[in-house]
């Protein structure tokens, strides 16, 4: 991440875990993205030890994101109840384009399949994985890929009571553990209620 940006994420993780303004829907953690978008108006920020992204929903079904090498847009094509497709498109700060397909389709309350399809010039990698809520707030999800290599990853993710806008998750992924944390704020709600 480069330090011009830096900045923003601790007050962001700060007046998220105190505003309780948002239901959180975040791309971490693991391999690709999902389908979700976050809501208009809503600031999301997503910080882990494998990667930092800070996401903001411009319209319904339409959010813009800076990462940790680049900037992306993405799109809702799809997004029912039982089943979600995105389009997404980046570009690296070296400019490098890529383009993303999420998909997710929800078996019943307590699993959902999530796919994934990135391509950039140089390779492309395919991920499928399942999301197996244990409980409402604790979500277990192996995940298998291919980005040259088959591999496999398995991460958890828990919400605490009382605090929907806050995420925090582990994994293990390539031989290292992967932790992280997120939260979101609904900047008009936040604005609203002053």
């Amino acid at each position: 991440m480069t330090p011009g940006w830096n900045w923003l994420l601790a007050p962001l993780m700060l007046v998220g875990a105190t505003a309780q303004a948002q239901t959180i829907s975040t791309d971490r953690p693991g391999v690709g993205s999902s389908p979700d978008t976050v809501p208009q108006f809503t600031l999301q920020g997503e910080f882990g030890s494998d990667s930092r992204e800070v996401r903001f929903g411009v319209a319904k079904g339409f959010e813009v994101d800076r990462e940790d090498a680049g900037w992306s847009a993405k799109l809702a094509l799809i997004d029912h109840a039982g089943f979600k497709l995105s389009l997404r498109g980046s570009i690296g700060d070296d400019g490098k384009a890529g383009f993303e397909v999420p998909a997710s389709v929800e078996i019943n309350s307590l699993l959902t399949v999530s796919t994934d399809v990135i391509w950039t010039r140089e390779s492309q990698t395919y991920s499928a994985g399942l999301n197996v809520s244990a409980t409402k707030r604790l979500t277990f999800s192996p995940i298998f890929y291919h980005d040259g290599k088959a591999r496999a990853a398995l991460f958890a993710t828990w919400v605490p009571p009382g605090a929907d806008n806050l995420q925090f998750d582990i994994g293990y992924d390539q031989q290292r553990v992967i932790v992280g944390i997120s939260t979101a704020i609904n900047l008009r709600q936040l604005l609203l209620r002053k």
